[in-house]
C-alpha cells in the first residue's frame, strides 16, 4: 500500500510511498512542502542547516554541501583502515547474538568524523573524542523524541541534552576554529583536505556557528543513513 492515512490524538496524519508523490514533495513541487515542527525539534542539536531549513535556505545549504563534497574525493582507501579493522574485532569478540545496529553506527559516525576532520587532532584527548561519541548518541536520541511530540516538543529539553548539544558543538566547532587559526598563520593554504572543506564554507557563509552548524548536519547524515543502510542490507 503505497498511501495511509493515519489518525493519532485529534490530528490526521499520511504515509507515502508512492513515488509520484515522493518526487512532487522533493523536487517538481518542493516549495508546497515544508519542515512542520521538524525545525524546532532538530534545532537544540543541529542548529541551522539542510534539515532545519526549508525553500531558499535549504537550496542555498544543499547546493553549497554538493559543491564542496565534489571536490573530496579519498583515493587512498586506507584512511578507512582503522574504522574497519575497529569494527570487525569488535564483531569477532563478541559471543552469542550480536545486535549490528550500534556497532554499525558507531562506524559510520568514525568514518564521517574522519572524512570531515581529518584523523584526531593532538589537541585533543581520547577523552574528549569519547565524550562527542556518547553526546551525539544522546542528542541524536532524545531529537528523535522531540520530533514524535511534534508541537510538544518543548516540553522534553532534558539538562543532559541540552549539555550533550553543548558537547556536539563544541567538537564540532574546535576543528573550525582550528582552520581559521591555521588560515590567519598560513593564509588560504589548507593544512589538510578536510581544513579545506571547512574553510569554502566559512568563505561562503562569513560564520564560524554556521559552518559549525553544516559539519553537524553532515555527520548526522553520514552516520544514520549509512549505518541504516549497512543494517537493512544484512
Amino acid at each position: 500500500m503505497p498511501n495511509m492515512e493515519i489518525h493519532l490524538f485529534g490530528q490526521i496524519g499520511y504515509l507515502t510511498t508512492d513515488p509520484r508523490n515522493l518526487e512532487s514533495m522533493l523536487s517538481t513541487r518542493f516549495e508546497d512542502w515544508g519542515l512542520g515542527t521538524r525545525r524546532a525539534g532538530l534545532f537544540p542539536m543541529l542548529g541551522e542547516g539542510i534539515f532545519t531549513q526549508d525553500g531558499r535556505p535549504w537550496k542555498h545549504s544543499r547546493e553549497l554541501l554538493r559543491r564542496q563534497f565534489v571536490r573530496i574525493n579519498f583515493k587512498d582507501l586506507s584512511t578507512f583502515d582503522r574504522h574497519v579493522d575497529d569494527l570487525v574485532a569488535g564483531l569477532s569478540s563478541s559471543d552469542g547474538v550480536v545486535d549490528l545496529q550500534p556497532a554499525f553506527f558507531r562506524f559510520t559516525l568514525a568514518t564521517t568524523n574522519t572524512l570531515l576532520f581529518g584523523e584526531r587532532d593532538s589537541a585533543l584527548k581520547d577523552e574528549d573524542h569519547d565524550e562527542f561519541a556518547r553526546s551525539f548518541d544522546y542528542a541524536s536520541m532524545i531529537s528523535a523524541i522531540r520530533l514524535r511530540l511534534a508541537d510538544l516538543e518543548w516540553a522534553y529539553k532534558p539538562k543532559a541534552f541540552r549539555r550533550a548539544c553543548e558537547t556536539v558543538k563544541k567538537y564540532a566547532g574546535h576543528f573550525v576554529h582550528e582552520a581559521l587559526k591555521q588560515r590567519d598563520v598560513a593564509g588560504d593554504q589548507p593544512k589538510s583536505e578536510s581544513q579545506a572543506l571547512i574553510l569554502d564554507l566559512y568563505q561562503e557563509l562569513q560564520d564560524a556557528d554556521l559552518v559549525r552548524d553544516q559539519l553537524v548536519h553532515v555527520l548526522i547524515a553520514g552516520r544514520d543513513t549509512t549505518a541504516c543502510l549497512m543494517s537493512w542490507t544484512l
